[in-house]
């Protein structure tokens, strides 16, 4: 699987987002935002910025960070029960 893929699967399940609400979000179907999800089609510039923004995570981390590192700093930050 992408390793983008799972990065935004993973911050999804931290916050407890169903993801319908992340597509909405991102001005998606839940359908496309599914296949970002499983990777079957990619993220965009645009739409890194969007999940960035959602989960107010530095773009540099999404991109740079493995999804373990990545979803340790979300909790660490935010103070969501793990």
């Amino acid at each position: 699987m992408d390793a983008f893929a799972i990065k935004i699967r993973k911050l999804r399940e931290v916050y407890g987002y169903p993801q319908e609400y992340v597509a909405f979000q991102m001005g998606i179907s839940q359908a496309a935002y599914s296949k970002k999800e499983t990777g079957k089609t990619e993220l965009s510039l645009m739409g890194l910025q969007q999940v960035s923004q959602l989960y107010n995570v530095p773009l540099i981390d999404l991109i740079s960070l493995t999804w373990q590192d990545l979803v340790v700093n979300v909790v660490r930050k935010t103070n969501l029960p793990n």
